[in-house]
């Protein structure tokens, strides 16, 4: 049976599902059946917590470090996550307002506009923010903008250097991002998880990216790239308001 099926996750095994997400997220560490009982009222014992992440280790949604008794979310628990149990609420009202004067400030200037759009991104999802805008005579290379790559060079998925060079690379060089510019859905903002295509070689980076401009004819891709480990339900409502503006600005 597939992970994904609807019937594979009991109510109870999905919220565990979640809220090991949301605390690896935060803390960067394992999570433990007890610092589960400890953190929510689940109003189930420690051993049933236990059993139940055993069960979803078995579904292939979390491993198990061997130097630790806490689990973490595999590729497969974060899909399931963003695609079935994350909160899909927009930006707020004052957040929209705020983002909109912010691109009204910079005049009808296409160039900052790419500019602002990596800036909010980074500073608003807490990681890094990157626009990949197509050029008119479509040579190979979009034009690439960037902001807050700062903001994940201490990740501890990132403290390799091998490991961050892919980040740079796709970062400065847009290494890889050739495929999305082409063959992307143009509706909607999807996150492309490491170890998949264009991220074959930097399974521990994930993209959440949308298209923007006219449907037809998008414009380039934007969006927010970090560490799988990264606040989903942040970075999606934010990559998907921005990229809604983009196309509205662009569009006219």
């Amino acid at each position: 049976m597939s992970p994904f099926d609807d019937s594979t996750l009991s109510e109870r095994r999905a919220l565990i599902l979640a809220l090991v997400v949301r605390e690896h997220v935060k803390h960067a560490l394992p999570v433990s059946s007890a610092a589960l009982v400890e953190g929510y009222d689940l109003g189930v014992s420690a051993a049933t917590v236990r059993s139940e992440l055993a069960a979803l280790e078995e579904a292939g949604m979390l491993t198990h470090p061997h130097t630790s008794a806490g689990r973490l979310p595999t590729v497969a628990g974060y899909r399931y996550f963003v695609e079935r149990l994350m909160k899909t609420a927009g930006l707020e009202g004052e957040e929209q307002r705020t983002i909109r004067h912010q691109f009204h400030q910079a005049g009808w200037e296409p160039e900052r506009w790419m500019r602002l759009s990596a800036a909010i991104i980074a500073q608003r999802s807490g990681i890094a923010g990157l626009v990949a805008a197509k050029r008119e005579q479509r040579p190979t290379a979009p034009r690439l903008y960037h902001a807050g790559l700062t903001q994940i060079l201490f990740a501890p998925e990132f403290a390799g250097s091998e490991r961050m060079r892919g980040v740079v690379e796709l970062l400065e060089h847009g290494r890889g991002l050739e495929p999305l510019l082409e063959r992307m859905p143009r509706m909607g903002v999807h996150v492309v998880f490491g170890g998949e295509p264009p991220l074959d070689e930097v399974p521990e980076m994930t993209l959440v990216i949308a298209c923007f401009g006219s449907e037809s004819a998008p414009a380039g891709i934007l969006g927010a790239v970090g560490p799988t480990r990264m606040a989903y339900e942040r970075a999606v409502p934010t990559v998907g308001f921005v990229a809604d503006l983009m196309t509205e600005l662009m569009t006219g």
